[in-house]
């Protein structure tokens, strides 16, 4: 009898242990499709994944860690905690690269586990985009491509030489404070700090050892302020001019800011567009509407800004009323304010009694 209940006293530790271990071995859920692509405007990567649907209906807690490898070096880890829900649809993630896409490979894997869990899933395998680092180029190219940059702001740019070729040389002009890199058949080359100081734009140069080259510009400007002065007025209560003062924001042509009024309810239909080559004003017909909800709304490559003004148009008339002829009219009495030619005039007062 005794010892029936000491081999019991033992089993059954044993089996307790062995029921957790199995439990932790079914909250085991490795990724069962992944898939990534690229937005080369954004320069950033967009990741889905999923794994089995009986984890979409359980609404399970799950841990997700992800894993960005540029080239053969990992270079970004990040965890992402997900409820998932019976609706049963794949997850997104997605990464904004300081480097050029176009540069190098990128490759992503993704591995999970439940939060009750302390046991992770296998990874996934590696899902690669390729980069033009592994094409067969004849010749140079730098990315990214031309573009606006923002005053103050850091860009890391690349040149891929062609295929087996070296790259020489990977300068800019005019000369800036600069990080060199060199990576396989690639060069990189961070330019930090970017100022319009030394020009309003700069340029890139790239050559390789066959002599073959590229070359690329960048302007560097500044995101438009809220138009400051902004102000509307009618001189013949049938027509309204807006005006406001224009900014310095280093970029020109069609580059350069570009303002937008209208109704501030119905911000699609505009009343009058501008450019402020030398001034800058804007003018609508009035029609029969005294109330006016307006918004000025500038824009560049870098950025909008907007400003607003409410007015009455007859609490904003400006040489209006004629001298020295005004009459006015309020029935059923009559004021005739014509002015006499009389030589010297000290002072004149109008009285009207209604």
């Amino acid at each position: 009898m005794m010892n029936h209940f000491m081999i019991l006293a033992v089993l059954l530790p044993l089996r307790t242990c062995h029921t957790a271990y199995s439990q932790q071995e079914s909250d085991v859920f490795p990724v069962t499709y992944l898939n990534v692509s690229k937005d080369l405007d954004l320069q950033r990567l967009l990741v889905e994944w999923d794994v089995v649907k009986p984890v979409h209906d359980a609404e399970l807690a799950m841990s997700f860690e992800i894993q960005v490898r540029r080239t053969n070096e990992v270079v970004w880890t990040e965890f992402q905690n997900v409820t998932l829900d019976k609706l049963g649809k794949p997850l997104h993630w997605t990464w904004d690269s300081n480097i050029p896409l176009e540069c190098m490979s990128h490759s992503v894997r993704v591995r999970s586990k439940a939060e009750t869990s302390k046991i992770w899933s296998q990874w996934s395998l590696w899902e690669t985009l390729p980069g033009l680092d592994t094409s067969n180029r004849s010749g140079p190219q730098i990315f990214p491509k031309e573009k606006i940059l923002a005053e103050g702001s850091n860009i890391t740019l690349c040149c891929i030489g062609g295929k087996s070729q070296t790259i020489k040389e990977f300068s800019v002009y005019p000369t800036v404070d600069v990080v060199k890199r060199t990576k396989n058949q690639v060069r990189l080359l961070t330019v930090g700090n970017l100022s319009h100081d030394k020009g309003s734009n700069i340029h890139v140069y790239c050559y390789d050892e066959d002599k073959g080259s590229h070359e690329a510009a960048f302007f560097v400007g500044k995101p438009p302020d809220t138009p400051k002065d902004f102000s509307c007025q009618t001189q013949d209560m049938k027509r309204v001019t807006c005006t406001w003062r224009k900014e310095e924001t280093y970029l020109y042509g069609k580059n350069s800011p570009q303002y937008t009024l209208s109704k501030t309810s119905s911000q699609k239909m505009a009343l009058c567009k501008a450019s402020c080559p030398k001034q800058c004003s804007c003018s609508w017909d009035i029609g029969q509407q005294w109330i006016w909800n307006v918004t000025l709304t500038v824009e560049n490559p870098l950025g909008k800004k907007t400003a607003t003004d409410v007015f009455d148009v007859k609490h904003r008339s400006k040489g209006f009323f004629s001298v020295p002829l005004l009459r006015l009219f309020v029935a059923p009495y009559e004021l005739d304010t014509s002015v006499p030619r009389f030589k010297v005039w000290k002072s004149l007062i109008f009285i009207l009694t209604v």
